[in-house]
């Protein structure tokens, strides 16, 4: 069939038609009738008209029209407005394919109109994602599938309580601590959370404060625990010495809080422990210097998230649950984590998300261009920039992003690995945050790029844990950006 741009309509009727009258006419019931002819031409005029609304009223194009009635054969019509020879009746129905072809390669229009009348037609229009519409749903379905694990979990009776969830990343155990959290407060009990980092720490210190008023419950990270002590005993830490040596800084201040006397108003009733499994064995035992005899624990870990090579700590006495479902990552970031790192978790979440994309570089400095590209399109597709977070699978300090203070022409927020005098951390100002998985383990991000993929040999346990541990960040959207020249890197990804 020739591209003319002829447009062809035909109007298909089934079943019996009335041609007495000397018209075509169709009965829809006793008192309802259409008039064939009005029907066909009334539908061309309203095209032709729509055609120059948009075009403009000099342009036309060409238009014939067939009348199909596979059930009825025509007797003696001789209508005013019908071509007799564009009515295909069901004495000729099999001809069907023949007579279309025929009309539809008659005179047109050149094939330059055609294109103008093949998208008139076709009523096309670009659909994009809304970003939040997928972010507000993911939230909605985690915090519903989830939540019947805490209402499990925390209603537990044993004397004293000691729990200790096992659960995979997305799995809720950050809504077992709220639950649990409420009912030891509605207690009047004084609760100790300890979490392995400040980012999580400060989340979740901004939660408690934001549906609480009570100061029965102090959140922290170990280190900042130990220092916030520290300073309450007249004891004030040198964090510019950290810099140089902060493994024996610490060791020192953790030998310093061992040596006090603990005064009742540093004693809790409750302790939490979250990221459990990257704690030391000797900060369980310094913790358990602050609670009172037969204090309520609630330790949570996720051992395919532990990030260094220690030992699990032994918690005699301990009832364990262990959890293996992720209701966090949509159905598309589950899938492609399933097939590219072997580790074992069930998809809870059956949203997609949005599709993963994979990038590869040959040089480490090549990156923050292909993470620009990345941010421009992620801010393209609705995404805000705090709602995108580039993860490094190195230290803050060992990326090339700690030395970028712009990406996509966007003010970054990083750790400049300096502290104040007060142990606080140096920020730079920005929206765009980078930081590193082992800072922003525990926490999650509606965009996340994960950066600095550069293994040179087999995967070791440890690094599938962190890769396991920054893609499981992602609550819509994940991009990897990773060493495609390196044996290590280039073998994990198969697109």
């Amino acid at each position: 069939m020739q591209k003319n741009g002829k447009v062809l309509f035909i109007e298909q009727k089934n079943g019996a038609l009335d041609e007495s009258s000397g018209f075509l006419v169709k009965h829809y019931g006793r008192h309802s009738h259409k008039d064939v002819a009005k029907q066909v031409h009334r539908s061309i005029d309203k095209v032709r008209e729509k055609f120059k609304q948009i075009f403009g009223p000099s342009e036309k194009f060409s238009v014939d029209y067939l009348i199909y009635c596979p059930d009825y054969q025509l007797k003696t019509l001789n209508a005013a407005g019908i071509d007799k020879s564009r009515i295909l009746d069901a004495s000729r129905r099999q001809k069907l394919a023949q007579i279309v072809q025929f009309l539809c390669d008659s005179h047109g229009h050149p094939e330059s109109n055609y294109q103008k009348i093949e998208a008139f037609f076709r009523q096309s229009f670009e659909l994009a994602p809304d970003i939040h519409a997928h972010k507000e749903k993911l939230d909605k379905s985690f915090v519903r599938q989830s939540g019947a694990l805490s209402n499990v979990l925390v209603n537990l009776e044993m004397q004293p309580f000691r729990l200790k969830v096992m659960g995979t990343a997305g799995s809720g155990k950050s809504s077992v601590v709220h639950v649990f959290m409420e009912k030891q407060a509605q207690q009047g009990q004084r609760v100790l959370f300890l979490c392995f980092n400040r980012l999580l720490a400060e989340k979740r210190k901004q939660l408690w404060r934001q549906f609480h008023h009570q100061d029965n419950a102090f959140i922290q990270t170990f280190y900042g625990f130990c220092n916030d002590f520290l300073e309450s005993q007249g004891v004030k830490l040198n964090f510019q010495r950290m810099h140089n040596d902060s493994m024996n800084f610490w060791q020192e201040a953790f030998d310093r809080v061992m040596s006090m006397n603990i005064a009742e108003e540093w004693l809790f009733d409750t302790l939490i422990v979250d990221e459990g499994q990257d704690f030391h064995a000797d900060w369980y035992e310094i913790a358990k210097l602050f609670l009172r005899d037969n204090a309520n624990i609630l330790w949570l870990e996720d051992p395919q998230q532990r990030l260094n090579s220690g030992r699990a700590i032994a918690l005699d006495g301990f009832v364990g649950y262990r959890c293996n479902t992720n209701y966090r990552s949509p159905e598309l970031i589950a899938r492609f984590i399933q097939k590219n790192l072997p580790v074992q978790f069930e998809i809870g979440n059956l949203l997609p998300g949005l599709d993963v994309d994979v990038y590869g570089y040959s040089d480490a400095k090549q990156q923050p261009k292909i993470a620009a590209r990345i941010v421009q399109d992620l801010i393209q597709q609705g995404f805000t920039q705090d709602e995108i977070c580039i993860v490094s699978c190195k230290g803050v300090n060992k990326s090339v992003f700690s030395r970028v203070d712009r990406i996509s022409n966007l003010p970054v927020s990083r750790f400049t690995g300096k502290y104040d005098d007060y142990g606080q951390q140096i920020i730079t100002p920005g929206k765009l945050r980078f930081d590193s998985i082992y800072r922003f383990k525990g926490l999650e991000s509606p965009a996340v790029i994960l950066v600095d993929v550069d293994f040179e040999r087999q995967l070791t346990s440890d690094q599938i844990n962190l890769l396991f541990c920054g893609m499981t960040r992602a609550t819509v959207k994940l991009s990897v950006v990773f060493n495609d020249q390196s044996p290590g890197s280039s073998g994990i990804f198969s697109s």
